[in-house]
């Protein structure tokens, strides 16, 4: 009789463990799909969207340090005077075009 009790008691503990594993199981199945997953997806997005600010940026710097070489030039600063500001240089004549069309 004892051996009938043991057997009862080994199936029911393989059948509480097999319980156990299962439900780690669905609970793992449940925090990557549910949690982790969109988290991720999340997390891609952002990288992504980054990424593409860190060109625009690098792009925008390169923009700027090539104004910067190009206002230490004194023939782009003497281009910048005449076309912003209408100066001359000393015996140059100036010439105004009328857009406006009668």
């Amino acid at each position: 009789m004892k051996s009938g009790v043991n057997r009862k008691l080994k199936h029911r503990r393989i059948y509480i463990w097999y319980t156990l594993v299962f439900a780690v199981l669905v609970w793992g199945a449940y925090v990557y799909f549910f949690v982790q997953r969109p988290a991720l997806s999340q997390q891609e997005a952002s990288k992504a969207r980054l990424t593409s600010e860190l060109k625009a940026s690098k792009l925008e710097y390169q923009t700027l340090n090539t104004q910067v070489e190009e206002l230490h030039q004194n023939n782009y600063i003497a281009y910048i005077a005449q076309k912003k500001y209408n100066l001359v240089k000393p015996g140059e004549i100036l010439f105004v075009e009328n857009s406006a069309k009668s």
